[in-house]
């Protein structure tokens, strides 16, 4: 049975489970920090309704930014794709089932893994309800 683009992906740059669980605790540890501090933030500039979840999503947008940046830097313009899999587990851009990466370049383009960083972390899960907690407990103590 031949290989698939996710097994030739992973033997031209193989992704170790372990670090990858890292880069992921390291990352939703910093959502989760940066949105209790965007609700207190919030709670002390009495934030109410839309305008606090809008200063919640941009705030996380910023981070996710920064962090986008410093990825891209640490990586030597390579992305997220050099810490990240991605949602289809590790297929990389332009590679096909001979193991062939197109353009000749050995540069590691995974698909979709931008989204671990934007979207991953527990954005709108766990760091969304640390954000909650620190804005109406800030906002209801300053009240």
């Amino acid at each position: 049975m031949p290989a698939t683009k996710q097994e030739i992906s992973l033997l031209i740059n193989p992704l170790v489970p372990e670090s990858v669980q890292h880069n992921n605790r390291i990352l939703s540890n910093l959502h989760s920090l940066t949105s209790f501090l965007l609700g207190l933030t919030a709670g002390i500039l009495a934030l109410q309704s839309a305008t606090g979840f809008l200063f919640y999503l941009s705030g996380t947008v910023v981070v996710s930014a920064l962090f986008h940046v410093l990825l891209l830097s640490r990586s030597g313009g390579q992305g997220a794709g050099v810490f990240f899999p991605g949602p289809n587990m590790g297929e990389i851009d332009g590679i096909d089932m001979k193991g062939f990466v197109w353009g000749g370049s050995r540069e590691v383009s995974r698909k979709g893994s931008w989204r671990d960083v934007w979207l991953g972390g527990g954005v709108f899960g766990e760091a969304l309800s640390g954000f909650v907690l620190g804005w109406a407990g800030v906002g209801g103590v300053l009240r």
